[in-house]
């Protein structure tokens, strides 16, 4: 097995934590001898032990012997601090583990190369570095929260082949205008599922009672939030109010709140003047366009694009998590101007 097929293999477990680990990273360790795996594991919800851990868990008894000729893969450095867990390094020491890849530094304070550090005084050999872009890209809400101080916006809305929203609501037609397919509605809810919360303006929870769960998937579900630029609103339990109390300048409210949520991400779904607003305001990291075929005619216009925004090409970077297309619709995705690996 080579650095990067280990690196690789760990990125793949670590992403079937889905949203359970936040605030934690995903992450996902493999135990291999060449091309024999002894064992692997990946941290499953946050408080639970780490993905080494884990590992050295699943490692049949009449392997450890092993060890010592071992490699340990793991996508982030391992923790070297007690937080909820003891610390990952400790645990590869005791291990008697030699020889360690590191797909890429940890951001966090606490850990920024110390747990690197421990091992290589111990006297093993690290290796870091691995796949780094992949590593970087796989864990980009959690490296922006750490790096920025503000959750890794998402925004995300469908799209009628004639640049709408929403359609003409009226008594025969209440709304709202269903514009995606069936396939893209339950890959929505598998993203909802990865973010840390999950949000939309007054408007759309005022005329769309929008239940924002994670029915059509298994997945975590998100803190809801609404946001209100305006007055105070009641909130069902369990919602979240963001308000802006008609202050000049609401979207440095709603950064300042972000800031202030210690959530690691968020998931914007609406409507067109809250999505259109934080764009202009650059509050965003990442645009989800669903693109339909189906023409409405009359309606709500669709938010536009900062022209700034970086698209990102059909076949770059693509996964289960956002594919090019789903059907009969399209996805179109973007990155912020400042945003790289």
């Amino acid at each position: 097995m080579t650095d990067s097929q280990g690196i690789l293999r760990c990125l793949a477990l670590a992403k079937q934590a889905g949203g359970h680990v936040h605030p934690n990273p995903w992450v996902g360790c493999v135990i291999a001898i060449g091309d024999r795996i002894l064992a692997e594991g990946y941290h499953t919800k946050a408080g639970k032990s780490h993905a080494e851990v884990e590992a050295l868990k699943a490692l049949k008894e009449e392997d450890r012997p092993l060890l010592s000729e071992a490699t340990l893969y793991v996508n982030l450095e391992p923790c070297s601090h007690y937080g909820k867990t003891p610390p990952c390094a400790s645990a590869i020491l005791e291990a008697g583990i030699r020889e360690v890849v590191v797909g890429t530094v940890d951001p966090n304070p606490l850990v920024a190369g110390k747990g690197i550090d421990l091992l290589r005084e111990a006297g093993i050999t690290v290796r870091v570095g691995v796949e780094e872009k992949a590593c970087r890209w796989v864990n980009r809400r959690f490296f922006h929260s750490i790096e920025t101080g503000c959750p890794y916006i998402v925004l995300k809305w469908a799209e009628s082949a004639d640049g709408l929203i929403d359609g003409v609501r009226s008594i025969d037609h209440p709304g709202p205008y269903r514009i995606s397919n069936d396939e893209s509605r339950a890959l929505v809810h598998q993203w909802r599922s990865l973010e840390a919360g999950i949000l939309v303006g007054w408007g759309t929870y005022m005329l769309d009672e929008p239940e924002l769960t994670v029915r059509e998937v298994r997945g975590a579900q998100p803190q809801r939030i609404l946001w209100s630029s305006r007055g105070k609103w009641d909130v069902e339990a369990g919602w979240w109010l963001w308000q802006a109390k008609n202050h000049p300048k609401p979207w440095t409210v709603f950064e300042r709140l972000a800031r202030e949520s210690g959530l690691r991400s968020l998931f914007v779904e609406g409507g067109a003047a809250t999505l259109q607003g934080l764009m202009d305001a650059g509050l965003y990291d990442e645009i989800r366009v669903i693109k339909s075929p189906i023409a409405l005619g009359d309606g709500l216009a669709a938010p536009i694009v900062p022209e700034n925004a970086q698209r990102m090409p059909a076949g770059n970077l693509p996964t289960a998590e956002c594919p090019d297309d789903i059907g009969d619709n399209a996805i179109q995705r973007f990155l912020s101007p400042t945003f790289k690996l």
